[in-house]
């Protein structure tokens, strides 16, 4: 589910230009309204066992995979935590202006395996089908998101159209 705004990036892409202030307040609010799908989402990411048996995670999923001797993709949630950020872009080449993210490679192979059927995916989906942890916080969230969303972007047209009844006058 995602809430889609038509006009929001030109509009905020022109602020920028003749009210800079107006854009950072904006993206500054949007990171408010997004905390507590942000905060939720880190408290979903399971710790691993101390023992490496890790419960209901499939066998080694805190294992280090070792192609080559060079470790890739240990699960650890404090790493999981940390990659969690919101993103703002108003480039061409962005899909949307606001994003939740996570940069920890091991967090997002957890969050998404199981498009194809192996072991790994067989497992993980015992826990919860895929998306297991991002998209979960957003949906526990998204009419609180969404309505708060929509105050903010309601502030930034009428500051738009405020300064646009100032050109014209």
């Amino acid at each position: 589910m995602t809430m889609q705004v038509q006009g929001l990036e030109s509009t905020l892409k022109a602020l920028k230009k003749v009210k800079p202030e107006v854009q950072k307040q904006f993206f500054k609010d949007a990171k408010k309204i997004l905390k507590p799908v942000v905060d939720e989402a880190k408290q979903l990411y399971p710790f691993e066992d101390p023992t490496k048996k890790n419960g209901a995670w499939p066998s080694g999923i805190s294992r280090t995979w070792a192609p080559s001797g060079r470790g890739l993709f240990p699960y650890v949630q404090s790493a999981a935590v940390r990659g969690i950020t919101v993103k703002t872009s108003l480039s061409k080449k962005s899909d949307a202006v606001l994003t939740i993210v996570n940069k920890d490679a091991a967090a997002s192979i957890v969050e998404f395996a199981g498009t194809n059927p192996n072991r790994l995916a067989d497992a993980l989906n015992g826990w919860g089908n895929k998306p297991r942890v991002m998209w979960r916080a957003y949906e526990n969230n998204a009419g609180q998101v969404e309505s708060q969303m929509k105050v903010s972007v309601d502030e930034v047209m009428k500051q738009i159209n405020d300064l646009t009844k100032a050109l014209v006058l």
